[in-house]
């Protein structure tokens, strides 16, 4: 029997692979991330709008492998909020010999991932170098080697865990990537020093480095194609299904949508002009046990 599932899904306006792929971006705004006027990218927020986890569906609806128009399929119960994959469509249309009706509505589109802010921070502190102990009766001085190379992570807020390719596309230095600020995703930078530093008695002393690191996250962004629902009669008929360009047939502003709730955040070692680290050095020092130290 023949469905109407993809007929519903494509008579909207189609844009070009080029288009559907392209990564847009924002100018970057100082401190942590919140919505922004407009929503990213000037999308509309649907979080706490329409029904469900809409920031688990954003997720999975954006997680699918496009087609070859690069667009992602999917399908909302409009009452209960269950969101369906186009795999998870097409085995219920298979499953009923017809797309499922009202309460059901169709999409396809394609994901963008405009900035949504951007800000620094301080990262985790590490030990840099050996411990270096003194158990003599006076002050004593030694030559400590530190090593440091910068560091890069990425991280969603619901989901699988984000791949390593997909983050390098998103915020690395290639074509792919909108994001002009300095920082260090892949631009792996180290350091190696050496220098005499004074050990009192009875104690050991080593280095710290403290990285200064830039986080930047985006709201990945559902811009609509087409969006269809079943308005009576044969569902395997393609007249018997109402399609728009904008999110549930709203206005104009619904044609791009986001969950506020779902983001992805890089974060990385920021660098200096010279390309080196950009961070903080201690040294700490710790007492050691009087017994083991001469009197």
């Amino acid at each position: 029997m023949k469905s109407a599932l993809k007929s519903v899904l494509k008579r909207g306006a189609l844009v070009t692979v080029s288009t559907a792929l392209a990564v847009t971006g924002l100018a970057a705004t100082a401190g942590p991330a919140n919505a922004a006027p407009g929503g990213p990218g000037g999308s509309s927020n649907i979080r706490g709008v329409d029904p469900g986890n809409t920031d688990l569906m954003i997720e999975r609806l954006c997680s699918q492998e496009a087609d070859d128009n690069g667009l992602v399929y999917g399908s909302l119960n409009v009452e209960t909020g269950q969101f369906r994959t186009y795999d998870e469509m097409y085995a219920e249309t298979e499953r009923l010999g017809h797309s499922p009706t009202a309460p059901w509505e169709y999409f396809s589109g394609y994901c963008t991932y405009p900035q949504a802010s951007t800000w620094s921070i301080k990262g985790e502190t590490i030990r840099t170098s050996n411990w270096i102990g003194n158990r003599g009766t006076s002050e004593d001085k030694e030559t400590f080697v530190r090593n440091y190379t910068t560091k890069t992570s990425a991280k969603k807020s619901v989901g699988a865990k984000i791949s390593i390719g997909f983050a390098k596309g998103l915020f690395g230095g290639g074509a792919e990537s909108s994001f002009s600020y300095e920082w260090g995703w892949e631009k792996s930078s180290s350091f190696e020093r050496r220098s005499e530093k004074s050990i009192p008695a009875c104690a050991q002393v080593a280095t710290t480095w403290t990285p200064y690191q830039r986080v930047v996250r985006v709201n990945p962004v559902f811009n609509v194609t087409s969006y269809g629902w079943h308005k009576g009669g044969d569902p395997n008929e393609s007249e018997s299904w109402e399609n728009t360009t904008t999110w549930r047939g709203r206005d104009a502003s619904w044609q791009k949508i986001y969950s506020h709730g779902y983001y992805i955040d890089g974060i990385s070692d920021k660098l200096l002009p010279d390309g080196t680290p950009d961070g903080r050095e201690d040294k700490i020092q710790e007492n050691l046990d009087a017994d083991s130290c001469a009197s």
